[in-house]
Formats: structure tokens, C-alpha cells, sequence
């Protein structure tokens, strides 16, 4: 099955997911060494279920499935993560 074609089903299926279901699918990504990266735009921040602060949820988001060399290259350690994206910087001339 093609990406495009497993993205619109993976959305459908996605809607029935339990947290329970969730975090043996993630499991089984850190069985294989492979670790959920969330990038977002926003600066606002809501109570993780866990404790703690983590960024809001947002429209703007990019999912990386990264390995662990992979972390060490964007200085993360091991594990999964929710990074706020760097802001573009303006360029002055």
C-alpha cells in the first residue's frame, strides 16, 4: 500500500485508537529503536495527564520517526519528544 493511500486510512483507524492501543503501537516503535519526534509552532502549554507542562496541540505540527543516532544529531536523548520548532529568522539586508 502507498503512503498517500495508508495516510487517509491510518486517519480513519486513528479516530478508534484508545491510549491504551497508543502506547502499544509506540512500544512497538521503541522495540525496533525508533522514537516519536513532535514538532510545533506553539509556545502555549497545557498539563501533561503525567505532570508537567507540555506544548499545546496545534494545526502546524511535523510527526519525525527518529532513530537514536538520529536524537544525538539534534542533541535530544533517547526517547520521545514535543520540541517547539525554530522560529525562521529574518533576514536584514
Amino acid at each position: 500500500m502507498l503512503a498517500q493511500e495508508m495516510g487517509v486510512i491510518f486517519t480513519r483507524h486513528a479516530e478508534q485508537m484508545t491510549a491504551k492501543r497508543w502506547t502499544e503501537f509506540i512500544q512497538q516503535l521503541e522495540n525496533k529503536g525508533l522514537y516519536v519526534v513532535i514538532e510545533t509552532e506553539t509556545n502555549g502549554r497545557v498539563m501533561s495527564p503525567f505532570g508537567g507542562l507540555v506544548p499545546m496541540p496545534c494545526k502546524d505540527e511535523t510527526l519525525h520517526i527518529l532513530t537514536e543516532e538520529e536524537l544525538q544529531q539534534r542533541g535530544l536523548p533517547r526517547g520521545h519528544h514535543i520540541i517547539t520548532k525554530p522560529k525562521a529568522k529574518a533576514v536584514t539586508t
